[in-house]
Protein backbone atom coordinates (compact mmCIF):
# COMPACT_ATOMS: atom_id res chain seq x y z
CA UNK A 1 0.00 0.00 0.00
CA UNK A 2 2.71 2.03 0.62
CA UNK A 3 4.32 1.48 -2.67
CA UNK A 4 1.18 2.43 -4.30
CA UNK A 5 1.08 5.59 -2.62
CA UNK A 6 4.86 6.33 -3.23
CA UNK A 7 4.51 5.42 -6.93
CA UNK A 8 1.01 7.82 -6.97
CA UNK A 9 3.16 10.81 -5.43
CA UNK A 10 5.74 10.08 -8.16
CA UNK A 11 3.59 9.78 -10.88
CA UNK A 12 1.95 13.28 -9.64
CA UNK A 13 5.67 14.71 -9.46
CA UNK A 14 6.10 13.75 -13.01
CA UNK A 15 3.16 15.04 -14.53
CA UNK A 16 3.60 18.69 -12.58
CA UNK A 17 6.81 18.51 -14.13
CA UNK A 18 5.63 18.67 -17.33
CA UNK A 19 2.78 21.06 -17.04
CA UNK A 20 6.07 23.35 -15.84
CA UNK A 21 8.43 22.26 -18.86
CA UNK A 22 5.24 23.22 -21.49
CA UNK A 23 4.73 26.55 -20.06
CA UNK A 24 8.23 27.08 -19.74
CA UNK A 25 8.41 26.74 -23.72
CA UNK A 26 5.58 28.46 -24.19
CA UNK A 27 6.72 31.57 -22.54
CA UNK A 28 10.25 30.63 -24.48
CA UNK A 29 8.60 30.55 -27.69
CA UNK A 30 6.68 34.05 -27.22
CA UNK A 31 10.01 35.43 -25.92
CA UNK A 32 11.68 34.48 -29.17
CA UNK A 33 9.35 35.53 -31.69
CA UNK A 34 9.04 39.13 -30.10
CA UNK A 35 12.91 39.07 -30.26
CA UNK A 36 12.36 37.97 -33.79
CA UNK A 37 10.52 40.44 -34.31
CA UNK A 38 12.79 43.02 -32.71
CA UNK A 39 15.41 41.58 -34.54
CA UNK A 40 13.89 41.96 -37.95
CA UNK A 41 12.60 45.71 -37.48
CA UNK A 42 16.41 46.37 -36.67
CA UNK A 43 17.65 44.78 -39.70
CA UNK A 44 14.95 46.88 -41.68
CA UNK A 45 16.48 49.81 -40.30
CA UNK A 46 19.84 48.64 -40.91
CA UNK A 47 18.96 47.82 -44.45
CA UNK A 48 17.19 51.41 -44.86
CA UNK A 49 20.99 52.88 -43.59
CA UNK A 50 21.22 56.96 -42.92
CA UNK A 51 19.38 58.83 -45.56
CA UNK A 52 20.95 59.80 -48.42
CA UNK A 53 22.28 62.97 -48.40
CA UNK A 54 21.71 65.74 -51.54
CA UNK A 55 23.27 68.89 -51.92
CA UNK A 56 22.06 70.99 -55.00
CA UNK A 57 22.58 74.58 -55.49
CA UNK A 58 19.36 77.11 -56.46
CA UNK A 59 20.17 79.84 -58.31
CA UNK A 60 17.84 82.73 -58.62
CA UNK A 61 16.48 86.14 -58.59
CA UNK A 62 16.97 88.45 -55.70
CA UNK A 63 13.58 89.06 -55.12
CA UNK A 64 12.46 85.30 -55.52
CA UNK A 65 14.91 83.92 -52.68
CA UNK A 66 12.60 83.98 -50.32
CA UNK A 67 9.84 82.22 -52.56
CA UNK A 68 12.72 79.90 -53.88
CA UNK A 69 13.23 78.81 -49.85
CA UNK A 70 10.03 77.80 -49.33
CA UNK A 71 9.44 75.73 -52.45
CA UNK A 72 12.92 73.76 -51.62
CA UNK A 73 11.89 73.30 -48.45
CA UNK A 74 8.06 71.94 -49.40
CA UNK A 75 10.31 69.49 -52.16
CA UNK A 76 12.64 68.18 -49.24
CA UNK A 77 9.15 67.75 -47.09
CA UNK A 78 7.59 65.77 -49.86
CA UNK A 79 10.55 63.60 -50.31
CA UNK A 80 11.41 62.32 -46.43
CA UNK A 81 12.89 59.42 -47.60
CA UNK A 82 16.54 61.85 -48.52
CA UNK A 83 18.77 63.97 -46.72
CA UNK A 84 18.38 67.68 -49.04
CA UNK A 85 20.57 70.75 -48.55
CA UNK A 86 20.09 73.65 -50.38
CA UNK A 87 22.60 76.16 -51.46
CA UNK A 88 20.55 79.37 -52.69
CA UNK A 89 22.55 82.20 -54.94
CA UNK A 90 21.33 85.44 -56.57
CA UNK A 91 21.14 85.74 -60.09
CA UNK A 92 18.48 87.60 -62.57
CA UNK A 93 17.45 85.87 -64.98
CA UNK A 94 18.16 88.63 -67.65
CA UNK A 95 21.92 87.76 -66.88
CA UNK A 96 21.46 84.01 -66.40
CA UNK A 97 24.09 82.89 -69.27
CA UNK A 98 26.49 85.23 -68.73
CA UNK A 99 26.97 84.22 -64.64
CA UNK A 100 26.37 80.58 -64.97
CA UNK A 101 28.57 79.94 -67.87
CA UNK A 102 31.01 82.04 -66.19
CA UNK A 103 32.08 78.33 -64.67
CA UNK A 104 29.38 75.95 -65.57
CA UNK A 105 31.37 73.11 -64.41
CA UNK A 106 30.97 74.57 -60.67
CA UNK A 107 27.98 76.52 -61.39
CA UNK A 108 24.24 75.75 -59.74
CA UNK A 109 22.64 72.50 -60.61
CA UNK A 110 18.92 74.40 -61.27
CA UNK A 111 18.95 77.80 -61.98
CA UNK A 112 16.08 80.03 -64.00
CA UNK A 113 16.64 81.87 -67.15
CA UNK A 114 14.90 84.12 -69.92
CA UNK A 115 14.14 82.33 -72.99
CA UNK A 116 15.98 83.97 -75.19
CA UNK A 117 18.94 83.06 -73.76
CA UNK A 118 18.54 79.16 -73.86
CA UNK A 119 20.43 79.18 -77.18
CA UNK A 120 23.77 80.26 -75.43
CA UNK A 121 23.09 78.42 -72.75
CA UNK A 122 22.99 75.37 -75.03
CA UNK A 123 25.64 76.01 -76.73
CA UNK A 124 27.93 75.88 -73.70
CA UNK A 125 26.76 72.97 -71.91
CA UNK A 126 24.85 74.59 -69.38
CA UNK A 127 21.27 73.02 -70.03
CA UNK A 128 20.35 69.06 -69.68
CA UNK A 129 18.07 67.77 -72.15
CA UNK A 130 14.55 67.02 -70.73
CA UNK A 131 13.27 63.54 -71.44
CA UNK A 132 11.03 60.78 -70.16
CA UNK A 133 8.13 61.45 -67.96
CA UNK A 134 9.54 65.22 -67.14
CA UNK A 135 9.20 66.09 -70.93
CA UNK A 136 5.68 64.48 -71.01
CA UNK A 137 4.38 66.77 -68.18
CA UNK A 138 6.07 69.98 -69.25
CA UNK A 139 4.24 69.07 -72.84
CA UNK A 140 0.66 68.45 -71.48
CA UNK A 141 0.31 71.17 -68.61
CA UNK A 142 1.85 74.18 -70.15
CA UNK A 143 1.01 76.48 -73.53
CA UNK A 144 2.09 75.99 -76.38
CA UNK A 145 4.29 79.11 -76.57
CA UNK A 146 6.16 78.27 -73.23
CA UNK A 147 6.70 75.05 -74.30
CA UNK A 148 8.21 76.41 -77.53
CA UNK A 149 10.63 78.59 -76.04
CA UNK A 150 12.14 75.77 -73.91
CA UNK A 151 12.66 73.87 -77.38
CA UNK A 152 15.77 74.14 -79.68
CA UNK A 153 15.45 72.09 -83.17
CA UNK A 154 18.76 70.00 -83.27
CA UNK A 155 20.01 68.40 -85.83
CA UNK A 156 16.20 68.10 -87.42
CA UNK A 157 14.30 67.42 -84.24
CA UNK A 158 13.04 69.29 -81.46
CA UNK A 159 14.45 68.66 -78.18
CA UNK A 160 13.40 69.89 -74.66
CA UNK A 161 15.89 71.86 -72.72
CA UNK A 162 13.94 73.47 -69.99
CA UNK A 163 10.93 73.76 -67.71
CA UNK A 164 8.55 76.42 -68.24
CA UNK A 165 7.75 78.64 -65.52
CA UNK A 166 6.27 81.87 -66.62
CA UNK A 167 4.72 83.40 -69.35
CA UNK A 168 4.32 87.26 -69.09
CA UNK A 169 6.63 89.19 -70.54
CA UNK A 170 4.97 90.17 -73.19
CA UNK A 171 2.91 93.40 -74.64
CA UNK A 172 -0.95 94.54 -74.11
CA UNK A 173 -2.83 97.47 -73.86
CA UNK A 174 -3.40 100.35 -70.82
CA UNK A 175 -6.51 102.40 -71.41
CA UNK A 176 -8.36 105.16 -69.60
CA UNK A 177 -11.96 103.66 -69.47
CA UNK A 178 -13.21 107.43 -68.76
CA UNK A 179 -11.84 108.14 -72.10
CA UNK A 180 -12.07 105.07 -74.31
CA UNK A 181 -14.98 102.83 -74.49
CA UNK A 182 -14.74 98.98 -73.52
CA UNK A 183 -16.33 98.83 -76.92
CA UNK A 184 -13.36 100.71 -78.70
CA UNK A 185 -10.70 98.60 -77.89
CA UNK A 186 -10.90 95.59 -80.05
CA UNK A 187 -9.78 97.52 -83.49
CA UNK A 188 -6.52 99.85 -83.82
CA UNK A 189 -8.68 102.12 -85.97
CA UNK A 190 -11.49 102.58 -83.43
CA UNK A 191 -8.77 103.26 -80.47
CA UNK A 192 -7.21 105.95 -82.54
CA UNK A 193 -10.58 107.55 -83.92
CA UNK A 194 -11.45 107.81 -80.03
CA UNK A 195 -8.46 108.93 -78.94
CA UNK A 196 -8.15 111.58 -81.26
CA UNK A 197 -12.35 112.63 -80.37
CA UNK A 198 -11.47 113.17 -76.82
CA UNK A 199 -8.42 115.34 -78.08
CA UNK A 200 -5.63 112.40 -76.63
CA UNK A 201 -2.70 110.13 -77.55
CA UNK A 202 -2.56 106.65 -78.09
CA UNK A 203 1.39 105.86 -77.18
CA UNK A 204 2.93 102.44 -79.63
CA UNK A 205 6.74 102.50 -79.21
CA UNK A 206 7.59 101.71 -82.88
CA UNK A 207 11.21 103.17 -83.16
CA UNK A 208 14.17 102.26 -81.35
CA UNK A 209 13.71 98.51 -81.41
CA UNK A 210 12.01 95.66 -83.14
CA UNK A 211 10.48 94.16 -80.13
CA UNK A 212 7.06 96.28 -80.66
CA UNK A 213 7.48 96.95 -84.14
CA UNK A 214 7.73 92.81 -84.89
CA UNK A 215 4.07 92.57 -84.00
CA UNK A 216 2.77 94.36 -87.22
CA UNK A 217 4.94 91.50 -88.86
CA UNK A 218 3.42 88.84 -87.03
CA UNK A 219 0.30 89.35 -87.48
CA UNK A 220 0.61 87.30 -90.88
CA UNK A 221 1.44 83.57 -89.34
CA UNK A 222 3.86 83.15 -93.32
CA UNK A 223 6.07 86.08 -92.14
CA UNK A 224 8.98 85.26 -90.14
CA UNK A 225 12.69 83.71 -90.12
CA UNK A 226 14.67 81.14 -89.94
CA UNK A 227 17.83 80.48 -87.96
CA UNK A 228 20.73 77.89 -88.67
CA UNK A 229 22.98 76.51 -85.89
CA UNK A 230 26.20 74.30 -85.89
CA UNK A 231 26.63 71.62 -83.15
CA UNK A 232 28.41 74.38 -80.90
CA UNK A 233 24.85 76.88 -81.40
CA UNK A 234 26.49 79.42 -82.99
CA UNK A 235 24.59 80.88 -85.81
CA UNK A 236 25.40 80.00 -89.38
CA UNK A 237 22.60 80.98 -91.53
CA UNK A 238 19.50 83.68 -91.28
CA UNK A 239 16.35 83.17 -93.71
CA UNK A 240 13.81 86.05 -93.41
CA UNK A 241 10.76 86.82 -96.16
CA UNK A 242 9.70 89.98 -94.68
CA UNK A 243 10.20 91.34 -98.39
CA UNK A 244 7.43 89.33 -99.75
CA UNK A 245 3.64 90.25 -100.75
CA UNK A 246 2.59 89.87 -97.61
CA UNK A 247 5.23 92.26 -95.54
CA UNK A 248 4.64 94.83 -98.13
CA UNK A 249 0.75 94.63 -96.99
CA UNK A 250 2.49 95.16 -93.24
CA UNK A 251 4.32 98.34 -94.85
CA UNK A 252 1.55 100.08 -96.01
CA UNK A 253 -0.34 99.64 -92.68
CA UNK A 254 2.40 101.09 -90.97
CA UNK A 255 2.32 104.25 -93.22
CA UNK A 256 -1.64 104.47 -92.88
CA UNK A 257 -1.78 104.18 -88.73
CA UNK A 258 2.14 105.93 -88.43
CA UNK A 259 0.47 109.01 -90.21
CA UNK A 260 -2.56 108.91 -87.78
CA UNK A 261 -2.69 111.98 -85.70
CA UNK A 262 -3.43 110.19 -82.41
CA UNK A 263 -0.40 108.17 -82.71
CA UNK A 264 2.62 108.62 -80.63
CA UNK A 265 5.52 106.25 -81.98
CA UNK A 266 8.79 108.04 -80.76
CA UNK A 267 7.69 107.24 -77.10
CA UNK A 268 9.45 104.73 -74.03
CA UNK A 269 7.65 104.34 -70.76
CA UNK A 270 8.89 107.14 -68.98
CA UNK A 271 6.77 109.11 -71.87
CA UNK A 272 4.34 106.78 -71.39
CA UNK A 273 3.70 106.97 -67.41
CA UNK A 274 4.26 111.14 -67.93
CA UNK A 275 1.55 111.13 -70.47
CA UNK A 276 -1.74 109.21 -68.22
CA UNK A 277 0.11 112.07 -65.25
CA UNK A 278 -1.81 115.36 -65.13
CA UNK A 279 -0.11 118.43 -66.11
CA UNK A 280 -0.62 121.34 -63.47
CA UNK A 281 -3.81 122.49 -65.01
CA UNK A 282 -5.24 118.69 -64.79
CA UNK A 283 -5.11 117.96 -68.81
CA UNK A 284 -4.22 113.93 -69.38
CA UNK A 285 -2.42 113.61 -72.94
CA UNK A 286 -2.03 110.34 -73.01
CA UNK A 287 -5.68 107.93 -73.66
CA UNK A 288 -3.86 104.37 -73.87
CA UNK A 289 -0.71 102.92 -74.49
CA UNK A 290 0.96 99.63 -75.03
CA UNK A 291 3.26 98.18 -73.12
CA UNK A 292 4.08 95.23 -69.87
CA UNK A 293 3.11 94.08 -66.97
CA UNK A 294 6.13 96.09 -65.48
CA UNK A 295 3.97 99.89 -65.71
CA UNK A 296 1.12 98.16 -64.13
CA UNK A 297 1.08 99.19 -60.47
CA UNK A 298 2.33 103.29 -62.09
CA UNK A 299 -0.92 103.26 -64.23
CA UNK A 300 -2.86 101.62 -61.27
CA UNK A 301 -1.45 105.24 -58.84
CA UNK A 302 -2.52 106.94 -62.10
CA UNK A 303 -5.61 105.76 -62.84
CA UNK A 304 -7.39 104.09 -60.09
CA UNK A 305 -10.40 102.19 -61.04
CA UNK A 306 -10.37 104.01 -64.55
CA UNK A 307 -7.31 101.53 -65.85
CA UNK A 308 -8.42 99.34 -68.79
CA UNK A 309 -6.58 96.53 -69.62
CA UNK A 310 -6.59 94.12 -72.94
CA UNK A 311 -4.78 92.52 -75.43
CA UNK A 312 -3.40 94.34 -78.61
CA UNK A 313 -6.41 95.44 -80.74
CA UNK A 314 -6.19 94.02 -84.62
CA UNK A 315 -5.63 96.43 -87.43
CA UNK A 316 -6.57 96.57 -90.75
CA UNK A 317 -4.36 95.13 -93.30
CA UNK A 318 -4.67 94.30 -96.69
CA UNK A 319 -8.77 94.49 -96.70
CA UNK A 320 -8.61 92.06 -93.40
CA UNK A 321 -8.24 92.80 -89.94
CA UNK A 322 -5.15 90.99 -88.58
CA UNK A 323 -4.37 90.56 -85.00
CA UNK A 324 -1.41 92.01 -83.36
CA UNK A 325 1.05 89.79 -82.38
CA UNK A 326 3.57 89.84 -79.92
CA UNK A 327 6.86 88.79 -78.97
CA UNK A 328 6.19 86.33 -75.79
CA UNK A 329 9.40 86.07 -73.22
CA UNK A 330 9.18 83.51 -70.68
CA UNK A 331 11.08 82.30 -67.63
CA UNK A 332 12.54 78.77 -67.91
CA UNK A 333 14.09 76.73 -65.15
CA UNK A 334 17.25 74.65 -66.35
CA UNK A 335 19.18 71.58 -65.48
CA UNK A 336 22.96 72.46 -65.64
CA UNK A 337 24.69 69.94 -67.95
CA UNK A 338 27.14 69.64 -65.91
CA UNK A 339 25.32 69.26 -62.59
CA UNK A 340 26.91 66.10 -60.33
CA UNK A 341 23.15 65.58 -59.18
CA UNK A 342 21.35 65.69 -62.44
CA UNK A 343 18.22 63.31 -61.88
CA UNK A 344 17.59 65.43 -58.29
CA UNK A 345 18.41 68.25 -60.03
CA UNK A 346 15.71 67.58 -62.82
CA UNK A 347 13.21 65.92 -60.46
CA UNK A 348 13.52 69.44 -58.37
CA UNK A 349 12.98 71.44 -61.38
CA UNK A 350 9.84 69.98 -62.19
CA UNK A 351 8.71 70.26 -58.70
CA UNK A 352 9.27 74.19 -58.87
CA UNK A 353 7.60 74.52 -61.87
CA UNK A 354 4.37 72.33 -60.90
CA UNK A 355 0.91 73.51 -60.82
CA UNK A 356 1.57 74.39 -57.20
CA UNK A 357 4.23 76.61 -57.47
CA UNK A 358 3.52 78.53 -60.55
CA UNK A 359 0.40 79.54 -58.39
CA UNK A 360 2.70 80.39 -55.51
CA UNK A 361 4.53 82.57 -58.08
CA UNK A 362 1.28 84.07 -59.46
CA UNK A 363 0.20 84.89 -56.01
CA UNK A 364 3.34 85.77 -54.35
CA UNK A 365 5.04 88.04 -57.46
CA UNK A 366 2.29 88.38 -59.51
CA UNK A 367 3.86 86.10 -62.44
CA UNK A 368 1.49 85.21 -65.74
CA UNK A 369 1.54 81.18 -65.38
CA UNK A 370 2.69 79.16 -68.49
CA UNK A 371 0.72 76.06 -66.57
CA UNK A 372 -2.11 75.74 -68.29
CA UNK A 373 -4.56 74.98 -65.17
CA UNK A 374 -3.76 78.19 -63.52
CA UNK A 375 -3.93 80.21 -66.47
CA UNK A 376 -7.69 79.09 -66.87
CA UNK A 377 -8.23 79.65 -63.22
CA UNK A 378 -10.81 82.31 -60.93
CA UNK A 379 -7.37 83.52 -59.92
CA UNK A 380 -5.93 84.89 -62.68
CA UNK A 381 -8.97 85.92 -64.29
CA UNK A 382 -9.63 88.14 -61.32
CA UNK A 383 -6.41 89.62 -61.75
CA UNK A 384 -7.09 91.93 -65.32
CA UNK A 385 -3.43 92.58 -65.66
CA UNK A 386 -2.41 88.71 -66.35
CA UNK A 387 -5.64 88.09 -67.30
CA UNK A 388 -5.19 90.59 -70.46
CA UNK A 389 -1.69 88.83 -70.85
CA UNK A 390 -2.86 85.46 -71.04
CA UNK A 391 -5.29 86.68 -73.43
CA UNK A 392 -2.47 88.02 -75.53
CA UNK A 393 -0.28 85.25 -75.48
CA UNK A 394 -2.69 83.29 -77.46
CA UNK A 395 -1.61 86.19 -79.66
CA UNK A 396 2.24 85.94 -79.47
CA UNK A 397 5.71 83.82 -80.86
CA UNK A 398 8.15 82.19 -78.26
CA UNK A 399 11.13 84.90 -77.87
CA UNK A 400 13.87 82.37 -78.74
CA UNK A 401 16.05 81.88 -81.32
CA UNK A 402 16.44 85.62 -82.84
CA UNK A 403 18.93 86.52 -85.38
CA UNK A 404 21.90 88.16 -83.76
CA UNK A 405 21.45 90.77 -86.62
CA UNK A 406 17.38 91.24 -85.88
CA UNK A 407 16.70 94.41 -83.76
CA UNK A 408 18.80 97.17 -84.90
CA UNK A 409 17.78 96.88 -88.45
CA UNK A 410 14.60 96.42 -87.16
CA UNK A 411 14.90 99.54 -84.98
CA UNK A 412 15.91 101.72 -87.48
CA UNK A 413 12.61 100.70 -90.62
CA UNK A 414 10.27 103.00 -89.11
CA UNK A 415 12.74 105.89 -89.19
CA UNK A 416 12.17 106.96 -92.73
CA UNK A 417 8.60 107.18 -91.75
CA UNK A 418 9.18 109.87 -89.02
CA UNK A 419 11.17 111.83 -91.15
CA UNK A 420 8.18 111.73 -93.56
CA UNK A 421 5.59 112.71 -91.23
CA UNK A 422 7.43 115.50 -89.99
CA UNK A 423 7.32 116.63 -93.73
CA UNK A 424 3.59 115.88 -93.73
CA UNK A 425 4.79 113.31 -97.39
CA UNK A 426 4.40 109.63 -95.60
CA UNK A 427 0.98 109.13 -97.21
CA UNK A 428 2.80 109.38 -100.68
CA UNK A 429 5.18 106.52 -100.23
CA UNK A 430 5.01 104.16 -103.46
CA UNK A 431 5.07 100.59 -103.23
CA UNK A 432 8.54 100.54 -104.82
CA UNK A 433 9.73 102.81 -102.17
CA UNK A 434 8.14 100.60 -99.24
CA UNK A 435 9.93 97.57 -101.40
CA UNK A 436 13.02 99.08 -101.24
CA UNK A 437 13.24 99.31 -97.34
CA UNK A 438 12.11 95.91 -97.34
CA UNK A 439 14.83 94.40 -99.22
CA UNK A 440 17.31 96.74 -97.54
CA UNK A 441 15.69 95.31 -93.88
CA UNK A 442 16.18 91.85 -95.17
CA UNK A 443 19.73 92.15 -96.59
CA UNK A 444 20.80 93.49 -93.42
CA UNK A 445 19.33 90.50 -91.45
CA UNK A 446 19.71 87.21 -93.42
CA UNK A 447 23.02 85.69 -93.73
Amino acid sequence: MKIIKILSLVLALLMLCTAFAACNTNSSDNTNNNDNNNNNDANNNANDGPKEKITLTVWGAQEDQEMLKEMCQAYAAANPDKEYKFLFGVQGEGDAADKVLNDVTSGPDVFSFASDQINKLIAGGALARVGGENEKYVKENNSATSVDAATITVNGQDQLFAYPCTEDNTLFLYYDKSVIGTDKVDTLDELLDAAHAAGRKVHFKLNDDGWYLSSFFFTDPDLGYQVAYDDSMTETGVTINYNNAQGLAVMKALVKYVNHPALVIQTDDSKLIAGFTPDADGKVEVAAGVSGTWNAQAVKDLLGDNMGVAKLPTVEMGGEQRQLTTYMGCKLIGVNGYSKNKAEAHKLALWLTNEQNQLKRFETRGFGPSNKTVAASEAVANNPVIAAVMAQAKYSRAQKSVPGNYWTPMGALITPFIERKEAGTLADYTDAELQELLDALVAQIAK
